[in-house]
């Protein structure tokens, strides 16, 4: 898994000027915190899913890449 994070991360970084790798980094953090002050790995994914989400909602315009490169985030909590 963390192969695969390695080779995805030129991938979203390549994408409008680090945009996607910005969403990926946000969401690693907000689930790192949420993991670390409760405990679930499973709550830390959850809240960097659902961060991703309530920022595309108050984009003018959402784009579900977006979502995803933040959710994916939390990938970086789980292997590790």
């Amino acid at each position: 898994m963390l192969r695969s994070l390695i080779l995805a991360l030129p991938l979203l970084a390549a994408c409008q000027h680090y945009h996607k790798a910005a969403h990926f980094a946000a969401g690693a953090a907000v689930s790192h915190i949420v993991t670390q002050e409760t405990g679930n790995p499973t709550a830390g994914c959850m809240a960097a899913i659902g961060i991703g989400l309530l920022k595309e909602l108050v984009d003018d315009v959402a784009d579900p890449a977006d979502i995803l490169a933040t959710g994916l985030g939390c990938s970086v909590v789980l292997a590790f």
